[in-house]
C-alpha cells in the first residue's frame, strides 16, 4: 500500500486506544499553518486501521481497494466533535454510531468475558469497530480522556498515569517543546553573571 504524501505509518499512537488514535490521525488541530491530515486516501486508511489493532493483515489484504477512509473519516469527525469541541458533549451523534456498530455485531467469548464484535468485512467494518471501542471507553474508562497541553496539538488520550495527571499526548514530543520552550524563556529572562 502506498502512504506517497503521508506520514500515517510512522505516525504515534499515543491515545491509548483505537477511538483516540482515530482522533489523533489530524495533527496540530490547534495550529492552522501546520494542520495535518493523515488519513489522505483509503489505503492510508488501511495502513492506519492495521497499525492501530482494528484489521489484522489478513482482513486489510481483503479491503484493498476498498474506501474505508470516508466512514472511518465521518466517525473521526463525530468523535472529534465530541471528545475535542464540545462542552457539554454531543451525545445523540455518538450514540448512533454506537447503535450502528451493535446492530452489526456479534456477542463473542473474549477468554471469561464477553464482548460485542464486527464480524463481517466490508466498508464500514473499521469504523464500527472503533465505534465499539468507544463505547468501552464510554462504558468501562480505563482513565479520563485527556486533551495534550499544548492547545496546538489536539491530541487525545486515556489518563492511566498515577493521579491522572499526565498533561501530553507524548512526553517526548509536546512535552520536551514546553521544557525547551520554558527553558529558552528562563535564560532571556535571567541576567547573565559575570
Amino acid at each position: 500500500m502506498s502512504t506517497v504524501g503521508s506520514r500515517v505509518a510512522t505516525v504515534r499512537l499515543v491515545g491509548g486506544r483505537p477511538c483516540l488514535d482515530l482522533v489523533n490521525t489530524v495533527s496540530w488541530r490547534g495550529d492552522a499553518a501546520r494542520l495535518e491530515d493523515h488519513l489522505v486516501d483509503p489505503s492510508d486508511a488501511l495502513v492506519w486501521c492495521e497499525r492501530a489493532g482494528v484489521l489484522t493483515a489478513s482482513e486489510t489484504r481483503t479491503l484493498a481497494g476498498i474506501d474505508v477512509r470516508t466512514p472511518l473519516v465521518a466517525l473521526r469527525e463525530t468523535l472529534t466533535a465530541h471528545l475535542v469541541d464540545a462542552d457539554p458533549p454531543r451525545l445523540p451523534p455518538l450514540e448512533a454510531a454506537i447503535r450502528d456498530a451493535l446492530q452489526h455485531s456479534v456477542l463473542v467469548p473474549i477468554g471469561d468475558r464477553v464482548a460485542w464484535q464486527v464480524t463481517a468485512l466490508d466498508r464500514r467494518t473499521p469504523a464500527r469497530r472503533v465505534a465499539l471501542d468507544l463505547l468501552d471507553q464510554l462504558s468501562d474508562p480505563p482513565g479520563p480522556i485527556r486533551l495534550c497541553g499544548d492547545p496546538a496539538c489536539g491530541w487525545a488520550y486515556v489518563d492511566t498515569s498515577r493521579g491522572h495527571r499526565r498533561r501530553w499526548c507524548s512526553s517526548e514530543d509536546c512535552g520536551n517543546r514546553e521544557r525547551v520552550r520554558r527553558h529558552a524563556a528562563r535564560s532571556v529572562n535571567s541576567p547573565r553573571q559575570a
